[in-house]
């Protein structure tokens, strides 16, 4: 039988950083709109965007749960079905108290045990223990500052439940786990060697069934690019990476280890007649590209900045795949595409790329990129996709 466990999360204000995002940004917006939705104006775009808020903040909730640095307790799958009589009781003041969420910053906490203490008055002798362990939870949070996020698990129903009684069982709980510290950014300098390093590190992890992710953000598009091209032409287990952006947003994952090298000789006699086509990437960015590229790839008003960076990428993906599958019956490109930034962008285009390869890695090479990295003042030549 499956059901849903409840985790508390709590963690201090230095563990709100994860992966460039800030989860205390992302609880404050979050927070907004919770005030704006009290209002009644534009209800459904502002529950869309809560509700998308909420997601990032769980996400990133469930990738600090593996910290040594937070306190974590299950309320065990009892608890949501002990929220339903008590919505029927006292609706008001389960909406007051914010029982429904799953978040709570730290500066908020003090008045969310409040409000949670108002509700036992109201309830009596009719409130759960699953809730009285949640209070207690919060209670001790409270005191230590700690910021709390609530997680959803779905489990069988044979998995154990933790069960913390008292404010010293806690404690106790907290100081005996023995979790896994896992991050996934990297720090060195080197920035070609600290993307490498960080994709390799989430591919362990998502190889031991853990919870990682990619961030590409911050970095330099001709390193993403490179280091994209060397790990999906390297020799290993075919593998499809997580990806998630600084703004928390999450893009489709990328493949790895899923090409082989073309013969050169093959390569050579395959394009020998083909011109080169020059490909800009993003129309009205670089003005100076204009002479000198015979079409861009993308269109500045298909690859809006407004956007969250996740749906940027998918996006570009969707765009350069239609490109891609429209040019397989118009015979053999050659393409040089000029790159100019824009890593969401980026990082979609080489998805797209990638997986047109893989479906004409079985026939003579008919498709072939080789990048040209804008870096200030010049192109340099990156290494040739085919």
């Amino acid at each position: 039988m499956i059901k849903t466990n409840i985790w508390l999360i709590a963690f201090s204000d230095e563990e709100c950083l994860v992966d460039r995002v800030n989860l205390k940004t992302l609880m404050q917006r979050a927070l907004r709109i919770e005030a704006r939705m009290e209002k009644g104006v534009n209800l459904p775009l502002e529950q869309g965007r809560y509700h998308t808020l909420c997601d990032r903040i769980e996400y990133y909730g469930h990738m600090i749960a593996s910290s040594k640095n937070v306190k974590v307790h299950n309320l065990g799958s009892g608890y949501l079905d002990s929220l339903i009589p008590l919505q029927k009781l006292a609706p008001d003041a389960v909406i007051r108290s914010r029982l429904m969420a799953s978040f709570c910053p730290s500066e908020l906490l003090n008045r969310h045990v409040e409000l949670l203490l108002e509700l036992v008055s109201v309830v009596g002798s009719d409130l759960s223990r699953e809730l009285m362990q949640k209070i207690l939870f919060y209670q001790q949070s409270a005191e230590a500052g700690w910021n709390i996020i609530e997680l959803q698990e779905v489990v069988s129903d044979d998995e154990p439940v933790c069960e913390v009684n008292t404010l010293t069982d806690l404690r106790n709980e907290f100081l005996s786990l023995q979790i896994r510290d896992n991050i996934t950014t990297g720090a060195d300098a080197n920035p070609y060697a600290g993307l490498r390093n960080q994709i390799r590190t989430v591919v362990d992890s998502v190889n031991r069934g853990e919870l990682a992710a990619v961030n590409f953000s911050d970095l330099g598009h001709h390193v993403i690019a490179e280091i994209l091209h060397e790990l999906v032409y390297s020799r290993g287990t075919k593998i499809s990476v997580p990806i998630i952006y600084a703004d928390g947003s999450r893009a489709a994952p990328f493949p790895l280890f899923c090409l082989r090298p073309r013969p050169i000789e093959a390569v050579r006699f395959a394009f020998k007649d083909e011109p080169l086509i020059n490909v800009g990437m993003m129309s009205q960015r670089h003005p100076d590209l204009d002479p000198k590229v015979k079409v861009y790839f993308f269109r500045n008003q298909e690859i809006s900045t407004g956007k969250p960076a996740g749906e940027i990428d998918e996006v570009a993906y969707q765009k350069a795949k239609e490109i891609f599958k429209r040019s397989r019956s118009e015979g053999k490109y050659r393409i040089a595409f000029y790159q100019t930034g824009f890593q969401p962008a980026i990082v979609g285009f080489y998805r797209a790329l990638t997986e047109e390869l893989i479906q004409r890695s079985c026939s003579l090479p008919s498709l072939q990129v080789t990048p040209f990295y804008y870096l200030g003042e010049n192109f340099k030549e990156g290494k040739t996709w085919v």
